[in-house]
């Protein structure tokens, strides 16, 4: 898998059809240094995922992707998708702001299609509007400008055309970045800003929005001017030393509700 001149940002669907019956994951943080989430994860795709027909992750399926010729060293991770995949499933990944680098070579490997962020989705009866979630944390301006040039086609071109050894140690310094902020700056700050979901809920005519990034998981009801619309926050995945923190959302029997790993 190598660079082939269509950067990730230019290779995101805009538009998808009405998802039938989805199931919606993000912040798994994949890596080879978390070998138990990873098992959590595969056994998610036999069991708890192989019940609906779409698998929908909003961002930071890995814990860093330095682009699509860093492949191999998901490689199970990707055979596992593709699997899925291939049994009949249809696979949507969203960029997150640690894997902005997925491209066409991962879709090829996966069967997975990359999606925009935002993008609104219908579901059944319902319009709903799909984000990783950072965008609404407009508290911490540095990170906003921050994102918005690592979202820029040229500065991907750009980084892409490094080798990759420099594009990993590259991925290593924003782990730590992050790292430090998580540490060093507030909930609150870190945290989306209610009044920017609502004017996205307006724009997009929705009442639903489900995102990640927060490791916040939860379903919030907002009133927000003339706008009441249902924000639920995906869970984080963490399997390391004991720990057992991950889940999914579903659509089941016309209601959505949280799910608990098997």
């Amino acid at each position: 898998m190598s660079f082939n001149g269509v950067v990730p940002a230019e290779s995101c669907l805009s538009k998808i059809p009405p998802l039938q019956n989805p199931v919606f994951i993000a912040d798994l943080h994949l890596a080879a240094d978390k070998p138990a989430t990873k098992e959590a994860f595969f056994k998610f795709l036999k069991n708890d995922a192989a019940r609906f027909s779409e698998l929908v992750i909003l961002g930071d399926l890995f814990e860093f992707w330095a682009g699509d010729d860093h492949a191999p060293a998901y490689a199970d991770i990707l055979e596992a998708l593709k699997a899925f995949f291939l049994n009949g499933h249809r696979i949507y990944v969203m960029h997150g702001n640690r894997d902005f680098l997925l491209g066409k070579g991962f879709t090829a490997a996966t069967g997975a299609q990359l999606i925009a962020d935002p993008i609104p989705v219908q579901v059944g009866f319902d319009h709903i509007l799909l984000s990783h979630g950072d965008m609404w944390c407009t508290l911490d301006p540095e990170y906003q400008q921050f994102r918005a040039t690592l979202r820029s086609p040229d500065v991907q071109r750009q980084i892409l055309g490094e080798k990759l050894e420099h594009r990993i140690a590259l991925a290593g310094g924003l782990r730590n970045q992050s790292a430090y902020d998580n540490q060093e700056k507030s909930k609150e700050v870190m945290d989306v800003v209610v009044n920017d979901v609502a004017r996205s809920v307006r724009q997009y005519r929705t009442k639903i929005i489900i995102h990640g990034h927060t490791h916040r998981p939860a379903h919030h009801t907002h009133v927000n001017e003339d706008s009441r619309f249902d924000r639920w926050v995906l869970p984080d995945w963490d399997f390391e030393n004991g720990r057992s923190r991950g889940g999914y959302l579903s659509f089941e029997n016309g209601y959505i509700h949280f799910g608990h790993l098997d």
